[in-house]
């Protein structure tokens, strides 16, 4: 790794799977149906890529009460343990980028020890260790948010990072160990979990030592117009609906590391969609379970997202063959169902309200395989 970005080989495989969400059941079904880390173990050479956002479980529980409580813990602490297990070398083998709720669970950890350390007088905890931080902290801290901002900031910036309530330090330390872009040079791919960044006034050079440099503690004190600039926070958050980046700045931040395909998660299916218009937004359209955008972006839904059970999906992808279109991701069989089409997790399963008209027949011709 090269700062918070990772360089992986022109040889092997990698397989990519985005925001969990503590998801358990899906995590399962991945590793079921991958067998990734035993492969790993066994000497294969292979790299799986999370692109973040385990955390945070409640609003999804709407969507999926088969979700556990402490999903996303339990989903992080399977992954330490098998990077542990795994020993330096294995272990970067499972790579974790950084996603929104990941920065946002860290951010509020560190909050809370600040808050409460001014308020006894004390010199705030340093970046490079992470505090301890009780329930009863977290508690008056929430407290004092809400009262000072009111409920519906509280709600935007607080309410949403649910994990933080069950979070430890050595959670958040790995969070925080997370690099941001991996960069797969050999297949001509960048993985990130949100993004692009908008190119502005950026040199190519420049974009790429902000990234490898980027810090947590440099955006927490950056003025609002800098945040929001700061390409680390836009490859957190950037999304095409919102008009946070266009397609120039998507060719742009590809150019700039030479590559032809951007994979993102974060983004749910159905902010790709005009429900008025009953049809993908322009630039916009899906195939096979995933979410494209304009001819070099694959939006990627595993598990929270996805139109349909059925069409959660994740990548196989050839580290040394090149990928210069879609039409070369979806001919080399890289894209692959999460479940099996007779998975009885699917029995029951149902598409999101108003899906309908872009899923079409697709289930009932076996998307799902």
């Amino acid at each position: 790794m090269r700062g918070r970005t990772v360089h992986l080989p022109a040889t092997g495989r990698a397989l990519v799977v985005s925001d969990l969400h503590g998801h358990w059941g899906d995590f399962e079904a991945f590793l079921a149906a991958t067998q990734a880390f035993e492969r790993i173990e066994a000497g294969e050479d292979l790299w799986v890529i999370f692109t973040g956002d385990v955390p945070d479980v409640v609003r999804h529980q709407s969507v999926d009460s088969s979700v556990p409580d402490d999903g996303d813990v339990r989903i992080l602490e399977d992954l330490i343990a098998w990077k542990r297990r795994l020993g330096p070398e294995r272990g970067r083998r499972i790579v974790y980028l950084e996603g929104n709720h990941d920065f946002h669970v860290s951010r509020i950890w560190r909050e809370v020890a600040r808050y409460h350390a001014y308020a006894r007088g004390e010199a705030p905890p340093t970046p490079e260790k992470v505090p301890r931080v009780s329930e009863e902290e977290l508690s008056a801290y929430a407290r004092y948010y809400r009262e000072s901002y009111g409920d519906a900031v509280y709600e935007n910036n607080i309410g949403p990072y649910d994990m933080v309530r069950r979070c430890r330090p050595e959670l958040v330390e790995f969070l925080e160990s997370s690099p941001i872009l991996a960069v797969l040079e050999g297949c001509g791919v960048l993985v990130t979990h949100a993004g692009p960044p908008r190119r502005g006034s950026w040199s190519g050079k420049e974009l790429r030592k902000s990234i490898d440099r980027a810090d947590r503690e440099d955006l927490r004190r950056a003025s609002p117009e800098a945040y929001y600039e700061n390409p680390y926070h836009q490859l957190l958050n950037n999304r095409f609906r919102n008009g946070d980046y266009t397609l120039d700045d998507l060719d742009a931040f590809l150019n700039t590391y030479g590559a032809s395909l951007l994979v993102t998660g974060h983004t749910p299916h159905p902010y790709l969609v005009d429900f008025e218009a009953r049809a993908p937004l322009p630039n916009c359209a899906f195939r096979d379970g995933l979410g494209t955008i304009g001819a070099r972006q694959v939006v990627l839904c595993s598990s929270f997202g996805a139109l349909h059970p059925a069409w959660k999906r994740y990548l196989d992808l050839e580290l040394g063959r090149r990928y210069d279109t879609l039409e070369d991701l979806f001919a080399g069989g890289s894209v692959r169902a999460l479940r099996r089409a007779d998975d009885p997790a699917l029995r029951e399963a149902r598409a999101l309200p108003g899906a309908d008209f872009i899923l079409g027949e697709a289930l009932e011709s076996g998307a799902a395989e």
